[in-house]
């Protein structure tokens, strides 16, 4: 976390940060790392690979200096969490989120001087159409991001006598299937804009789970979003469902069946902006344009409660994506 560390410490580390973005990124765009569950030479690797050997040693190196490999002479080997999130097809596999967040214009500030001087210019044209992203927004919410989904939600004592569940907000609807999926007996209703309908049903289709999984689109501010619901899922649209207050979660609480639960993933910065550091940094280039953007902690709560929810749980967890809130609310 960098700001557990001093503020010299962070200057004389922020000249380094885009090599270490880039490093990484073109590790991970080599698929290296999946080459590297049992110890290899250079000249091994880069002769499988059919890369430059030199080139292949200078990569090896600098991952070496950044702690992901262990060497033993000539032979480098990933080290255990490297294994872990970076190599493919593994269940907590996070090279698909950080290449799509990375590549997410909406993380460059532009020039922070002259917005400063001058207030919010011509506003960039920062792409909201989600659907636009197709197979990338799938790959960024597939494998770490199903993974703690579950890790969450199964440590849940309702878990298992959760039968329907709706995924309201669900993007390219990866999440929402993962958990469907995770029990035999299940079904499960996807909800998103129309025009994410035909990514949404690419998803399910590809997925295999045509049987199980509804589609629903619409506004979910103002449209039906169907009922007799387990749970509900809201995963990073509170920045949008907040504004309806209490009359988004009299919503919730009447779609549900009796002892459902709704679990909220946002942000929840702190009142004062103290942070979480990197929800504050996340959203500052919309800031910076005049799009106040980021749910407060407590907001949450407070909307739900008055939305009549009598049981608010709420707990911070480092995800693949930074620091979020977690929010259980049940309605008994």
């Amino acid at each position: 976390m960098i700001n557990k560390i001093n503020i010299y410490e962070q200057l004389t580390t922020l000249p380094y940060l885009p090599a270490y973005q880039q490093l990484i990124h073109g590790a991970i765009e080599l698929d290296v790392f999946s080459n590297l569950e049992n110890p290899i030479t250079t000249k091994e690797l880069s002769k499988k690979m059919s890369w430059d050997e030199s080139n292949t040693f200078n990569l090896l190196k600098g991952l070496y200096s950044l702690g992901y490999l262990k060497r033993n002479g000539d032979t480098f080997c990933n080290m255990s969490e490297t294994s872990k999130y970076l190599v493919k097809g593994k269940p907590a596999y996070m090279g698909s989120v950080l290449t799509f967040f990375c590549n997410n214009q909406g993380m460059s500030l532009g020039n922070v001087a002259q917005q400063v001087k001058e207030g919010p210019q011509e506003r960039t044209q920062y792409s909201m159409d989600f659907a636009a992203y197709g197979d990338a927004m799938r790959d960024a919410q597939s494998g770490i991001r199903q993974y703690e989904l579950l890790e969450i939600l199964r440590s849940l004592p309702e878990y298992k006598s959760i039968h329907k569940i709706l995924d309201l907000g669900c993007g390219a609807g990866c999440l929402g299937i993962a958990v469907v999926e995770d029990l035999e007996n299940r079904t499960g209703t996807l909800f998103d804009q129309p025009s994410m309908k035909n990514l949404i049903e690419e998803t399910v289709k590809l997925s295999g789970v045509q049987d199980r999984i509804s589609v629903k689109t619409g506004d979910f501010l103002k449209d039906d979003i169907g009922d007799g619901y387990d749970l509900i899922l809201c995963s990073s649209i509170m920045l949008f469902a907040i504004v309806d207050g209490a009359n988004f979660f009299a919503k919730l609480k009447k779609s549900l069946n009796p002892g459902g639960i709704v679990v909220c993933i946002n942000e929840g910065i702190e009142p004062d902006y103290s942070g979480p550091w990197d929800m504050i940094l996340g959203y500052m280039a919309f800031n910076l344009q005049g799009m106040p953007m980021g749910v407060i902690k407590g907001q949450i709560a407070d909307a739900a409660k008055a939305g009549g929810f009598h049981s608010v749980e709420n707990h911070s967890v480092l995800l693949s994506t930074g620091m979020h809130d977690i929010n259980i609310l049940r309605s008994e």
